[in-house]
């Protein structure tokens, strides 16, 4: 019932985001083309401040501008100020002077589309707020190809049932090391482009009234796409490195556990201190109540009379995390089977 309703969720979820993903890029390039459309002198007919209460009790605001000119003799009436819909509402000193420098009655110059000439805007070129449009839509878009990567690796596992439950596994002569590293290079690095973009849309959004320049904006989309990138390639290199690995050696009666979930460096655990290996099922309740679970492969251990577990992995997926706990406890020749806690 839970995967039905992520799969329902990611699918509204998607539908809203590309839509939006659509209409911003059609305005995008509507608004790059309006850097070579032709001129011609209009005439402000209609011009004022137009205000929007947001539903946390904010306002916005805009301009309602409208204007007469004319195209080799014939007239027309045009209303638009620019494509960009989002980019217009602003804060009160950005409408109040755009207002004022388009007063009722003054000639202003209007830019046409020469194959349509009714179609027609004030503010040509592109704009520091059109590029904080797609800063502003990043953390959206991340959060809908988290939701299909997630849910493309849930068919994988089930429809090819790969082995130890699709973790990756490395065999190096007598030793096999498996990759369980804690957070995958693509979750950081998705996940601090994610919050970074969030970030500029406070930092950078509130500071401007959402109109930054273009140097600004587009420095900025350079910091947040370079960061996240640096963090993805920042935690592949550790990955790829091995700390994370789990490591057996057929040749040696110990293991060696990877540096994850607490432990600083590598664990090194007797094959006869492992009692057994279980599945312990933690649940996680949200701040409105919600509760989830997550799926955590164990090593039980027997050191001195005292018994400690050792965490291996914690997924969200329990046939693979009890797959992979399977595949694991035989390598060990544990006898008894996954237990699972609840």
């Amino acid at each position: 019932m839970n995967g039905v309703f992520v799969f329902l969720f990611a699918g509204i979820w998607s539908a809203g985001v590309l839509f939006m993903d659509l209409r911003t890029a059609g305005e995008l390039w509507r608004q790059f083309e309006t850097s070579h459309y032709p001129v011609t002198m209009g005439t402000v007919t209609f011009s004022q401040i137009t205000s929007h209460h947001t539903s946390k009790g904010g306002t916005t605001y805009g301009v309602d501008i409208r204007y007469h000119y004319v195209v080799d003799d014939h007239p027309f009436d045009g209303s638009r100020f620019r494509y960009m819909s989002m980019s217009t509402s602003s804060d009160y000193e950005w409408a109040t002077v755009t207002v004022n420098k388009h007063p009722v009655s003054s000639q202003i110059p209007v830019y046409f589309n020469p194959s349509d000439p009714t179609d027609a805007v004030l503010s040509p070129d592109l704009s520091g707020s059109d590029l904080f449009t797609v800063l502003f839509l990043m953390p959206f878009n991340l959060v809908m190809i988290g939701f299909w990567i997630g849910i493309g690796g849930w068919l994988r596992d089930r429809i090819f049932n790969p082995v130890a439950g699709g973790v990756k596994i490395i065999v190096e002569g007598p030793q096999t090391r498996i990759r369980l590293p804690q957070y995958g290079a693509l979750a950081w690095g998705m996940l601090a482009t994610g919050a970074l973009s969030f970030a500029s849309i406070f930092v950078v959004g509130f500071a401007s009234g959402f109109r930054p320049s273009m140097l600004t904006a587009l420095l900025t989309l350079i910091v947040v796409i370079g960061s996240g990138a640096g963090i993805y390639v920042w935690q592949w290199r550790k990955i790829q490195s091995g700390d994370d690995d789990l490591v057996l050696d057929e040749t040696s009666t110990t293991i060696a556990l990877p540096e994850t979930y607490g432990r600083k460096q590598r664990v090194m655990v007797n094959r006869s201190e492992i009692e057994k290996l279980t599945v312990e099922v933690i649940e996680h309740r949200g701040s409105k109540g919600g509760v989830s679970y997550s799926y955590a492969p164990a090593l039980w251990l027997r050191r001195n009379e005292n018994v400690e577990t050792q965490k291996l992995a914690d997924w969200g997926d329990r046939k693979k995390a009890e797959t992979f706990a399977e595949w694991l406890r035989q390598r060990l020749n544990l006898s008894e089977r996954a237990g699972v806690i609840e």
